[in-house]
């Protein structure tokens, strides 16, 4: 744009400058010459803002003015804002019925967060996703009466390595325990009949000896 100047990019916001009159006021009629150049110069430009900084009010054609451009790029999905700190214009403002119509930044690092918040709207992240995912797996009953959860990557595998120092199951030890008691219960029978054979033939010897004895006495 060679003929407008008067104008300066602050994120999505094309920022003018506020024309003045002679007397200082704020000169509603070339606003709306400046913001029709620029509408007609930049066809995709949907955000405007006015400098108002340095003005404590401005008058009723001056709001009018941004109604009927906020109206305008409204419809494109852009806004008219204005760049105020002013107490004065927002009572103002307040009492036209305009402060909920129109949006108003008291600085411009205001309109630079606007601009990038509109740019990149927060997404939901990979990892909420995921959590999302597990929150929604439930538990279903299987036929052989164990619980298990649909969502597979849930389902923690054994645990298996060095740490694990018990492997028999509980059925293994039932039974080795009933085999240790079938043992235990058959050992004293076994032991008995041994330490009787040895007794036996203690006293088979001793009488073999004592009648050895007695022959040669005779």
């Amino acid at each position: 744009m060679d003929q407008l100047k008067n104008y300066r990019e602050v994120g999505i916001f094309d920022l003018l400058s506020a024309p003045l009159n002679p007397i200082g006021a704020f000169d509603a009629e070339q606003f709306k010459k400046d913001v029709r150049a620029l509408i007609d110069e930049k066809a995709d430009d949907k955000f405007v803002a006015v400098d108002l900084m340095g003005l404590d009010f401005v008058y009723s054609d001056a709001y009018n003015a941004f109604l009927q451009f906020q109206h305008e790029l409204s419809g494109k999905g852009g806004m008219l804002a204005l760049l105020s700190n002013s107490p004065t214009i927002m009572d103002g403002l307040r009492k036209a019925g305009l402060d909920r119509k129109l949006k108003v930044f008291t600085f411009e690092a205001e309109m630079m967060s606007f601009s990038l918040h509109s740019q990149n709207p927060p997404e939901e992240s990979s990892s909420d996703a995921v959590g999302a995912g597990e929150r929604e797996a439930a538990p279903v009953a299987s036929q052989n009466g164990r619980v298990e959860m649909k969502n597979e990557s849930l389902v923690s595998e054994p645990r298996t390595g060095s740490h694990r120092r018990f492997t028999k199951s509980f059925n293994a030890i039932t039974k080795d325990e009933k085999k240790l008691a079938k043992q235990g219960l058959a050992t004293p029978f076994d032991e008995e009949s041994s330490s009787g054979k040895t007794v036996v033939i203690i006293i088979l010897i001793l009488i073999a000896i004592g009648g050895l004895t007695a022959y040669f006495l005779m």
